[in-house]
């Protein structure tokens, strides 16, 4: 909390902010996007909360400890400035039931696809974190600020030829020598969802085509960008049919889902919901929808929470039963935090809790 008391912008990154979303459990140290002006000031305060700082060799970033825990305040991750229009395009999340700003997911796999090079190429670890995060990117911008990059273009090949992610219809190429493309549009300009390109498709049922793409009830366009009955609004809230009404409040998740709908999808948005929602606000629930049904499973604190899951889901799930495997920690359990994983990542969960 010492970062948001101080009323520092950040945004927390690396691999927390890939499972804040819903990608696999964080392999990594902690890792705090901020401007460049920020963290001197962001050291001064976390020095002063205990923290120890050291001054690294890097000219991107600085490292301060808890403990053993490495934490880093990066603000300028491949090569690019963190702007206050990157951290603004954030969205405060419920990580390990702490609610701090988490880096948007487009400008989180820009950064991850522009850190692959010659000596570190692992798609064996970014196929995962693609799959998990797919519907919450708009993979033509993604496109745009890594056509440098053949590394970039490679992985998303992949992900496409897997049906992960949208096929290109842009006809994006790479930028001219001399001029990167590198978060050209979205450094100081948020892309905004072009209207036009749906006008023609034809409403269906919202389930995805040959290539991976969703038609329909406004799920995606051909773009792989959210249409007029999927988007968010300027705050980042839910609108349209039943995500999440004007006043940040969950409404019928289902009803924007088609029953046809791919499954898989369906439980990435209840999965979403029940970190999001005050009432639940866990993230470490797995949700799955199998024959129609709605079952999830996992722990929490207490039997309130238990029956919050419950309600959470039926109010989203629109008639479909819910199964709720959900246990209840006792006393004795309770200071572990729920979805942190032990050991080394249950450390760095408790110290992202203590710097956000």
């Amino acid at each position: 909390m010492t970062l948001k008391e101080a009323n520092i912008p950040f945004a927390l990154g690396g691999s927390y902010a890939c499972w804040a979303r819903g990608g696999p459990e964080p392999v990594h140290d902690v890792d705090f996007m901020l401007r460049e002006e920020d963290v001197p000031r962001a050291v001064e305060v976390l020095a002063a909360s205990g923290l120890r700082s050291v001054d690294p060799p890097e000219d991107w970033l600085t490292k301060v400890f808890d403990g053993e825990v490495l934490v880093d305040l990066i603000h300028h991750p491949v090569g690019r400035a963190v702007t206050t229009a990157m951290l603004e395009r954030s969205r405060e999340m419920s990580v390990d039931s702490v609610r701090m700003p988490v880096l948007d997911a487009t400008d989180w796999f820009e950064m991850t696809l522009l850190a692959l090079e010659e000596r570190y190429c692992d798609l064996a670890r970014v196929l995962p974190m693609i799959r998990a995060m797919r519907e919450q990117v708009d993979w033509d911008q993604v496109r745009r600020s890594t056509a440098a990059s053949p590394f970039a273009e490679a992985a998303l090949l992949v992900a496409t030829r897997l049906n992960l992610i949208p096929a290109d219809t842009t006809g994006n190429t790479a930028a001219p020598p001399g001029r990167s493309p590198l978060w050209s549009v979205r450094t100081e300009h948020p892309t905004q969802p072009d209207q036009s390109a749906t006008s023609s498709r034809p409403a269906t049922s919202g389930r995805r085509d040959g290539l991976g793409r969703r038609d329909g009830l406004g799920s995606r366009d051909g773009l792989g960008r959210r249409d007029s009955l999927g988007r968010r609004d300027s705050l980042g809230r839910r609108d349209g049919l039943g995500r999440r009404d004007g006043l940040g409040s969950p409404t019928s998740v289902v009803a924007a889902a088609h029953v046809d709908d791919a499954d898989e999808y369906l439980a990435g948005e209840l999965h979403e919901l029940l970190a999001e929602d005050p009432r639940v606000a866990e993230l470490g629930l797995e949700v799955s929808v199998r024959e129609g049904a709605v079952l999830v499973a996992g722990e929490v604190a207490t039997e309130t929470r238990r029956r919050a899951v419950t309600e959470v889901l039926r109010e989203a799930a629109a008639g479909r039963p819910v199964r709720n495997e959900v246990t209840v920690t006792d006393s004795r359990t309770q200071a572990t935090p729920s979805g942190a994983g032990t050991g080394q990542d249950a450390t760095d969960a408790e110290t992202a809790e203590i710097i956000s």
